[in-house]
């Protein structure tokens, strides 16, 4: 158990060993500690100072001589406390100076009139583009693999569904008709979405790509990388396609809308009625 709470400070192997040498032997100078545990007198006495920065030792002098000594947990609780208040201090400056500068930033930093491309890696990095889509104003639409995103993000996206749909922004999609996506698409209404699904013995992927204000963003499952492409031109060219195979997706009959209601009666109309006027042949190979 003190290992593991030695660790959760995220300390390395020879300072975990000096904490318990000191802890054993009481208050001692380092040049004692270094000769018991036979390492050279100066990294024994740098590890010593690095681990009263961390606050887990406390440093005495005695007749010209430092001496180190373990921290009550009192005194440590109470130096852990004031410094998640320094932190916390010194990010909200942060998330001010931001607020307040960060506009001019990002316009110094890109030239005007160019797609702006940023890229994000790891699973935070992931995490933070899907992030950028709440700010959506009128909507995002989708081609996504459910399989993939929950394999990726098992933890995120059940709960960033219910914020998306909590703002008020709707979604349309085109998923790879799994059991996955079957069990995400009865959850359609209640996370705004409209979906369609498509057979995977022909269409198949794995990124998502998505489409909202002005931005276009991909995330790369397997290469753990996300991309955001700022372009309006680009943006809407991919919005034209996106509809287009959203209708061919309907051939397919595995389509929701958020409007359950009509959507139901036009349901049964179509059933009882036979359709005169057949959907073109439009080849999607």
């Amino acid at each position: 158990m003190l290992a593991t709470l030695l660790k959760s400070f995220q300390l390395t192997e020879k300072e975990i060993r000096i904490f318990l040498k000191v802890l054993e032997l009481g208050s001692q100078p380092a040049s004692s500690i270094a000769r018991v545990c036979e390492m050279p007198r100066n990294t024994v006495r740098s590890i010593l100072d690095a681990l009263v920065k961390k606050g887990l030792l406390v440093k005495s002098s005695r007749a010209k001589t430092q001496y180190y000594s373990t921290e009550s947990k009192e005194n440590l609780v109470r130096f852990l406390n004031a410094k998640r208040l320094r932190m916390d201090e010194e990010c909200a400056r942060q998330i001010e100076l931001l607020e307040q500068y960060g506009e001019e930033l990002s316009v110094r930093h890109w030239a005007q009139g160019r797609p702006k491309i940023t890229f994000y890696e790891g699973i935070a990095g992931l995490e933070k583009v899907y992030e950028d889509t709440l700010t959506a104003k009128n909507g995002l639409k989708s081609w996504a693999s459910y399989d993939d995103l929950y394999r990726a993000l098992p933890g995120y996206f059940p709960n960033y569904f219910k914020r998306r749909a909590k703002a008020g922004i709707p979604m349309q999609s085109i998923h790879p008709d799994t059991a996955m996506a079957r069990a995400g698409q009865k959850r359609d209404r209640e996370e705004l979405r409209e979906s369609a699904l498509v057979p995977t013995e022909k269409f198949t992927w794995t990124p998502e790509i998505q489409m909202y204000n002005n931005k276009i963003n991909i995330a790369s499952w397997k290469d753990k990388l996300g991309i955001i492409i700022a372009s309006q031109e680009i943006a809407d060219a991919l919005r034209a396609i996106f509809d287009l195979s959203f209708e061919a997706a309907k051939r397919y009959g595995h389509v929701t809308t958020t409007r359950r209601k009509r959507n139901r009666r036009l349901t049964k109309t179509a059933l009882r009625t036979p359709h005169t006027h057949p959907l073109p042949n439009v080849p999607l190979e």
